[in-house]
């Protein structure tokens, strides 16, 4: 497990709550949110690979 599966676990699946929330409600700032949370879930994925690993 890498350092960053645990933050990246949460933003995902807060993200999707948040989202499905978010459209049930039809509150499009909410499903805002949930976007925002998962391109950081997203952009945590490069954040742990090793540019050149040999």
């Amino acid at each position: 497990m890498t350092r960053f599966f645990a933050p990246k676990a949460w933003l995902g699946g807060a993200g999707l709550v948040i989202g499905l929330v978010g459209m049930a409600l039809t509150w499009r700032w909410l499903v805002g949110i949930a976007v925002g949370l998962l391109t950081a879930a997203f952009a945590l994925r490069f954040a742990e690979r090793n540019p050149r690993a040999p």
